[in-house]
């Protein structure tokens, strides 16, 4: 048996033991004569605004008041307002709050009897919750990221009934790197399971096909230069040729009127002068211009014969990429 001197030793190490526990954990904060006052203002505004029918300013006032002073008359009355503005879940968590609120001393009449309603009312509202399961369709590349109304669900959660406020929600599964996404609008205490085809995986990408060989590069004709000479002094040639030539001709015709018998008139030497000059130069002038003909054949023959490439075409090799013109 353990003697009476050991079992004290035991118990006095055991309460340090547990003494820094004791200490950590937090004590319920006290409210002050400030927040009690206020709270009970909040209170009445609350009840005040519910009453009307303006549910939305009522459940600001009452929150803010079971914030400051939390009892079980603020936590019956906040639970209400939250189940009349369709809330349940919310509602169900501060009446069940309720139950985990110490006793007080000197706990009123009233604060007794909102304990008691607070449990019963949580439990009314337990069958009007509705759940929804969510059946992930189709192959994944790993556990589908499901979310509710923007939460995230667990895993091992993702695809078991979940108990939701009646109304409107969202529902989004991501897989395979997508995401597919469901409206479902519940009823009061209804069951329901919505399929949701998962995306197909993203194709892979399909690798780029070498290239082929390189088109033949465009060649252009580097004209010779004796085109240009060569027609450019045709064209003054003939042209210088041609009008002299008119004007030999005018010429030799008013001589023709003028000298008879093959004598001309002293007056009229200076025409014959002038009549053989021009003449001279017009067959100088063609004979010039047949010559660039000739030289601009020749040049086009040189063209056909030895094209020049213009092109570009870049070749890859091993220490780069070449070029050739």
């Amino acid at each position: 048996m353990i003697s009476a001197r050991r079992m004290s030793v035991l118990l006095v190490a055991a309460g340090l033991l547990l003494a820094p526990v004791a200490r950590a954990q937090p004590e319920p904060r006290e409210p002050t004569p400030a927040d009690s006052e206020t709270a009970l203002e909040l209170f009445k505004e609350g009840k005040a605004l519910r009453d009307k029918g303006d549910n939305a300013a009522a459940l600001e006032k009452l929150r803010a008041a079971h914030a400051l002073v939390e009892t079980p008359l603020t936590a019956l009355e906040l639970g209400r307002t939250y189940a009349t503005t369709g809330k349940l879940l919310e509602a169900r968590d501060v009446l069940l709050g309720v139950a985990r609120m110490p006793l007080r001393k000197n706990e009123s009449t009233k604060a007794t009897e909102a304990r008691t309603e607070a449990a019963e009312l949580a439990a009314q509202l337990r069958p009007r919750l509705a759940s929804l399961t969510v059946r992930p369709k189709g192959a994944s590349d790993g556990p589908p990221k499901v979310s509710v109304d923007g939460v995230v669900i667990p895993p091992d959660a993702a695809t078991v009934p979940r108990l939701l406020n009646p109304g409107p929600h969202v529902v989004v599964v991501e897989a395979n790197g997508q995401r597919a996404q469901s409206e479902v609008t519940l009823a009061e205490g209804q069951s329901q399971e919505v399929e949701i085809e998962l995306p197909a995986p993203s194709a892979a990408p399909v690798a780029a096909s070498p290239l082929g060989p390189a088109p033949p590069p465009r060649t252009e004709k580097k004209i010779s230069p004796l085109v240009y000479a060569g027609f450019g002094t045709a064209i003054v040639g003939i042209g210088v040729g041609t009008a002299t030539g008119i004007m030999t001709l005018s010429t030799a015709s008013t001589l023709k009127d003028t000298c008879r018998s093959g004598q001309c008139p002293p007056a009229s030497q200076s025409d014959l002068d002038s009549a053989s000059t021009t003449g001279t130069v017009s067959t100088v002038a063609f004979v010039i211009g047949l010559a660039g003909v000739a030289m601009g054949v020749a040049g086009l023959v040189m063209t056909n014969a030895e094209p020049a490439r213009t092109g570009l075409r870049i070749v890859p090799g091993p220490g780069g990429v070449s070029g050739t013109f």
